[in-house]
């Protein structure tokens, strides 16, 4: 075992052991409200006088008056009820908040309205128990803010459900089968999250069964929680970070508020760091690294200022604050907003303190190496240049919850353009018509057959063809600086081992904007025929060193330095390949093809110089 994972599995060890016997108190429980907010907190937000607290209030209000006349939501029958349950959770926050802050009666009777169709729901699709832990937190929040005004037999109605719905189903799930209840992926934060704020909500009424729900949340989070050590990176992904580190928040501020102790759920080894790992996903056009199951979504992250707070950083809130901005303006002009709104962005408001708006001259690095589960690399050239240079590598393993074939991986921007891809995720859906094992990290898993989450459709090293080996890891390191350049190293032996006796990847952001990939490997006993992955959006013509890619009217150079006999080419991949895929307009492959003997170090290297660097910008 390498050293630094055995730091983690002891400092693991060490979590678990210190919550596995935590015992809560529940009988000195504050009144409703108690969850996020009481009362007075309520009473507070209401009057801060800030911009960001106004334009918060603001947007919550409009949003309101927009749910108002909103559809009755649609649950189905069978099946998942993922979206729905999401869309009621949105309005009753939004709705209940709005009541709170004006007291109007018809944000009061929506908000009721919401809460008996879904309390009458006959179950919240415990088969996909992800619908359940968001059916748990709208029907927690909705009795706990709006307590006061329900009738008893509507209090009755909504308990009776979280109950019935959430809390007994949740205990037929087992631990250690690979459970979300035991987990170290979104699941667990989201379902004990969800089913945390429930029980809280309804713990005067069934104190026993309350206090089994939120001690087995409170001993096994630390299982998810340990994914974050030591640096922040989370291995599922932008997307998934949003959701799970979202949900993990929400079961840290409901302990908080109702229980006065968060049980140290946010002292995990690299948790308040992640607000970092966000940063720095997002490269200068806005574009985050899209690895794993990405999923685009342009929205808010309410949990940004909370970990603003934590951390007594207003740096971390500088994007969000200008995202509200962008929500208020588009809700009080009627335009369409550039940004996505979060269904959790009443909870902003609760956690936004005035004093996060004072100016920052704080930035995050502009080289970041992050060790762990997922080992990864960021470099850019600057902080807010929309036209810097920015690389981003990815180590790690296929063999993690929606882990993608594509260790060594990396993407590109400069100029303000994304010259080197990573696609992000494949239709769900998609994939289930197609009968893949879509949850299956196996070797020899169809998932791996689909373009975009299989080695076919990512920016990597391959060997004879094969597929990385899912038992390896990609451990990344950062390069000495030479001459004002930064640089890491990912070592993918273990990726390749049954092809190769070793092979390292080196990606070096350069003073002068530009990016060297050097990649060498060591051949064992049998030759390889080695090929070098780069996907593109950019149009492509030779040139006599290599490639000139041009996109939106600005260039790069590819200039390729490989032993003699080496062929490159360029591949249409814009069409769907199986009935998994989708088509991906306007893309194409760059391959690099050469072969390699027995016993002898093969490499290649390229060099991507943008075009304003030859240009002399």
């Amino acid at each position: 075992m390498r050293p630094l994972n055995r730091l983690l599995c002891l400092s693991l060890l060490l979590w678990l052991s210190t919550f596995a016997h935590a015992q809560v108190q529940l009988q000195h429980l504050p009144d409703h409200p108690r969850l996020f907010a009481n009362a007075a907190q309520f009473n507070k937000v209401k009057n801060q006088s800030d911009s960001v607290s106004r334009q918060l209030r603001a947007y919550i209000l409009q949003t309101a008056e927009q749910a108002l006349t909103a559809e009755p939501i649609v649950y189905p029958s069978t099946g998942f009820k993922f979206g729905p349950m999401r869309t009621v959770q949105g309005r009753i926050l939004t709705l209940a908040m709005s009541y709170r802050l004006t007291g109007d009666q018809r944000f009061l009777n929506r908000a009721r309205q919401e809460l008996l169709q879904l309390a009458a729901l006959p179950d919240w699709a415990p088969n996909h128990f992800l619908d359940v832990g968001e059916g748990a937190l709208a029907a927690g929040i909705g009795l706990d803010w709006l307590y006061a005004e329900l009738t008893p037999d509507e209090r009755d109605q909504i308990a009776r459900s979280i109950v019935k719905n959430a809390l007994l189903p949740s205990l037929d799930v087992s631990e250690g089968n690979g459970s979300w209840v035991d987990g170290d992926f979104n699941w667990t934060q989201v379902c004990h999250g969800g089913l945390t704020v429930g029980a809280l909500a309804i713990a005067e009424r069934e104190p026993e069964l309350a206090r089994q729900i939120i001690d087995r949340a409170i001993k096994n989070l630390p299982h998810a929680g340990a994914v974050y050590a030591p640096d922040g990176a989370y291995p599922e992904g932008p997307s998934y970070w949003s959701y799970g580190t979202t949900f993990h928040v929400l079961l840290i501020e409901a302990l908080r508020s109702a229980l006065g102790t968060s049980y140290g759920l946010e002292q995990f080894p690299g948790f308040l760091k992640t607000a970092d790992y966000n940063l720095q996903m997002v490269g200068p056009s806005g574009l985050d690294f899209s690895y794993s199951d990405y999923h685009a979504e342009i929205q808010n992250e309410p949990i940004m200022i909370w970990f603003a707070r934590e951390n007594h950083r207003p740096d971390l809130a500088r994007q969000e604050v200008a995202d509200v901005h962008e929500l208020y303006r588009a809700a009080i002009s009627t335009a369409k907003s550039s940004v996505h709104p979060n269904r959790h962005t009443p909870l902003e408001l609760l956690w936004w303190e005035p004093t996060l708006a004072a100016s920052s001259t704080t930035a995050p690095p502009r080289h970041w190496t992050s060790q762990g589960v997922l080992p990864m690399a960021v470099m850019r050239s600057a902080w807010n240049d929309p036209l810097a240079t920015f690389v981003a590598l990815k180590g790690g393993t296929p063999n993690h919850s929606h882990a993608h074939m594509d260790v060594g991986s990396f993407v590109l921007e400069a100029d303000g353009v994304r010259w080197a891809l990573d696609l992000g995720t494949e239709s769900y859906d998609k994939m289930r018509a197609a009968k893949l094992d879509l949850w299956s990290y196996a070797q020899t898993s169809t998932r791996w057959t689909t373009f975009r989450v299989g080695p076919e459709g990512h920016n990597i090293l391959r060997f004879d063809g094969a597929y990385q080996d899912i038992t390896g890891k990609g451990e990344v390191k950062p390069l000495p600086t030479k001459k004002g350049s930064m640089g890491n190293s990912v070592d993918l032996t273990s990726l390749y081992r049954n092809q190769v006796t070793h092979v390292q990847r080196d990606l070096t952001l350069n003073a002068d904007r530009s990016v060297t990939i050097e990649d060498q490997w060591t051949t064992g006993n049998k030759p390889v025929d080695a090929s070098w992955q780069w996907l593109t959006k950019a149009a492509i013509t030779r040139t006599p060193n290599g490639l000139l890619l041009r996109q939106d009217g600005k260039s790069l150079a590819l200039l390729v330095e490989s032993p003699v006999g080496t062929t490159i080419d360029i591949e249409d991949v814009s069409a769907a390949r199986n009935m998994q895929d989708s088509p991906n307009p306007g893309l194409s492959r760059i391959v690099v093809r050469l072969s390699t003997p027995a016993k002898t170090t093969g490499y290649l290297r390229v060099k991507a110089v943008p075009g304003s660097v030859s240009a002399g910008r």
